[in-house]
């Protein structure tokens, strides 16, 4: 939350959502402690992490980045909402209020709410709303008090009553690499990982055998999009997408990779991690390809993201 107005004005500001999150407190007040033992015996269950996204390096304070990884791995609470929570709140820490609802510090939170959220999470003897170290342990404790990880929407809701804070939140996780696993894009990333190892036969779409745009093809018709059937025509029909805003399931292009009257030869789909799942050639099988792959790379033409708001 920002002192101007903002998505996030009335985090914590009306008389029925802070007596929402005081009720809630009540256990957390309990769990809290516990969830910051179980970690540091090792007994909390990790979250799968996914490598930051090129947005996520350029905006985020590498020093925050590495606690926002290891609260979400504590937790369970994906970093990237985590992150995308602060960036909305504070950019980071650089306006960390009072708002005009008397929010205040790295993550916003009224004074009653943080005295039942607030944790010491570096160990300095202080629980300090400014501090990212006590902020985003904190932040992540409220979260799951209102169905995180399992319903984020609602939790963000309770976080702040604004679906438009939600939908906000959500957006920037999703430019830092996090994708719901219900959405088609992540469903399209799973079926290709579940496509590994079959084998590459030219002119196949599934559900056994493949090329390129056969898979990709196959992959996203299974979840309801229609893909046009070659390389160069799923080009031309996809949004373009730069590469420092390449998200998983989008669409790896390549061009010139063996003689033929279309510029675009090959296609394959970002699974995330500077990873492309590709049905590579004759011989060969479904399987995983660096986007730093000497010949892949030098053949890179682009990227591109199957229309219809499907990342949205």
């Amino acid at each position: 939350m920002t002192a101007s107005p903002s998505p996030t004005s009335e985090l914590f500001g009306s008389v029925a959502h802070d007596g929402l999150k005081v009720a809630g407190a009540v256990g957390l007040l309990f769990f809290a402690p516990l969830l910051f033992v179980m970690a540091a015996l090792g007994g909390m269950p990790e979250a799968p992490q996914s490598a930051p996204s090129a947005a996520a390096l350029a905006e985020i304070p590498p020093e925050h980045l590495i606690v926002m990884r290891q609260v979400g791995a504590e937790t369970g609470v994906p970093w990237q909402v985590l992150a995308a929570v602060a960036k909305v709140e504070s950019g980071f820490g650089a306006n960390m209020g009072p708002s005009s609802a008397c929010a205040l510090g790295y993550c916003q939170f009224m004074p009653g709410t943080w005295a039942h959220y607030g944790v010491d999470g570096n160990g300095d003897g202080i629980a300090d709303p400014s501090d990212y170290h006590d902020c985003l342990p904190a932040a992540a404790a409220l979260l799951l008090a209102n169905g995180a990880p399992g319903d984020l929407r609602q939790a963000l809701y309770s976080y702040n009553h604004s679906w438009a804070y939600v939908d906000h939140v959500l957006s920037i996780a999703g430019s830092y690499g996090y994708l719901d696993p219900a959405s088609i894009p992540a469903r399209a990333v799973a079926l290709a990982r579940a496509r590994i190892g079959l084998p590459y036969v030219w002119g196949a779409a599934g559900p056994d055998t493949f090329d390129c745009s056969g898979l990709t093809q196959w992959i996203y018709g299974q979840l309801g999009v229609s893909l046009p059937r070659t390389s160069q025509a799923q080009f031309d029909w996809t949004a373009p997408v730069a590469m420092d805003a390449l998200l998983p399931g989008d669409l790896l292009f390549y061009e010139h990779t063996y003689p033929s009257s279309e510029r675009i030869t090959h296609v394959g789909i970002y699974s995330g991690g500077g990873i492309v799942v590709m049905a590579t050639q004759p011989g060969e099988f479904v399987k995983e390809v660096s986007l730093s792959d000497p010949y892949w790379s030098k053949h890179l033409a682009g990227a591109g993201r199957p229309t219809g708001g499907i990342w949205a």
